[in-house]
């Protein structure tokens, strides 16, 4: 399962707390009067975060674009009539999915991924440990504990897997992602990092393990675990985001002003965060309130339905205002 963690803890201003990662949808869609919604699943049927899923017409036009919530969940409001499919973009192991449906399907659609061939290895989705039974029972337990969104029974029972095998992968990797969602991240940092001690070619562990780092104020680590993650998947924007956000941290201004642009050149405006935080970086750190300014402009044009609307518009404002003044 990939995993992402765009929203667990603010990194900047007030006006990140409302800045929403999920996309929104085009004008052309405001006529609509139909909803799709479903979940996306993986080969082991675990439920995919942070999975880029786009609603298209019958010509290939992108009509709306969100993301997977962390029950895998995903929701188009308002869709047309038409000939419409469902696609999923290519994520970590996992190949892109598209599915055709009729836009009178309002019930829930579950879209099962398939691993892609060259990178089942390379990305650690096969790691081979001679796990004791009872252990594997705990666990076993716990995955569907967790996808019946019985996330207490599912910590408890992983946390027993571990007592009875310690060095158990899986069982390491999935509670220390766990913590991250219940913003353990001390704890999750602790389970990580032994996990990628184990597996040092899982892209899952690697950039968790990066996520927990940049949430403790670890900011080298940070840069470490999310530089791995990054041999294992060049063009992951979440990681790209890690990266470029410990990077500022760092004051290493123009690495993060690189690693920012290519997260946002990836992911396609869908997540407003690196958008913001790229603002604050011309804004505060490198002096470039023109470039501030068209960062959150961007915003506000791929997501015009965005929390706190008006704010940004100030700050618009205020950016180029300060803009002329220095010229």
């Amino acid at each position: 399962m990939r995993v992402t963690y765009p929203r667990a803890f603010c990194l900047a201003v007030v006006v990140i707390a409302a800045l929403s990662p999920y996309g929104v949808f085009s004008q052309s869609s405001l006529q609509n009067r139909n909803t799709i919604s479903g979940f996306v699943f993986g080969p082991d049927r675990g439920r995919i975060e942070g999975a880029t899923v786009e609603l298209v017409n019958e010509v290939d036009s992108v009509l709306g674009r969100t993301r997977t919530d962390g029950a895998g969940r995903f929701t188009f409001g308002r869709v047309p009539p038409g000939l419409l499919s469902i696609r999923v973009l290519a994520i970590g192991p996992y190949e892109r999915l598209t599915r055709r449906l009729e836009s009178s399907e309002i019930s829930e659609v579950e879209v099962y991924l398939k691993p892609r061939k060259s990178n089942v290895a390379r990305n650690g989705v096969i790691f081979a440990q001679e796990i004791p039974e009872a252990a594997k029972e705990y666990y076993e337990q716990a995955v569907s504990d967790l996808a019946s969104e019985r996330v207490l029974d599912g910590t408890e029972n992983l946390k027993k897997a571990l007592a009875i095998f310690p060095t158990y992968y899986y069982a390491l990797d999935r509670l220390g992602r766990e913590y991250i969602k219940q913003q353990k991240f001390d704890d999750a940092r602790e389970l990580l990092q032994k996990a990628v001690e184990l597996n040092s070619r899982s892209y899952n562990s690697a950039y968790s393990l990066s996520y927990a780092n940049l949430a403790t104020g670890k900011y080298e680590a940070a840069v470490e675990a999310a530089t791995k993650a990054l041999v294992l998947d060049k063009n992951s924007s979440p990681a790209l985001f890690v990266l470029g956000v410990s990077q500022r941290r760092l004051r290493l201004f123009e690495d993060a002003e690189r690693s920012l642009l290519r997260a946002q050149a990836i992911d396609r405006g869908a997540t407003p965060e690196i958008g913001w935080n790229l603002a604050l970086l011309y804004a505060h750190n490198l002096k470039r309130h023109d470039a501030a300014a068209d960062q959150l402009d961007l915003i506000l044009r791929s997501n015009p339905d965005v929390p706190n609307a008006e704010v940004i518009k100030k700050l618009i404002k205020q950016f180029r205002e300060s803009s002329m003044a220095s010229k």
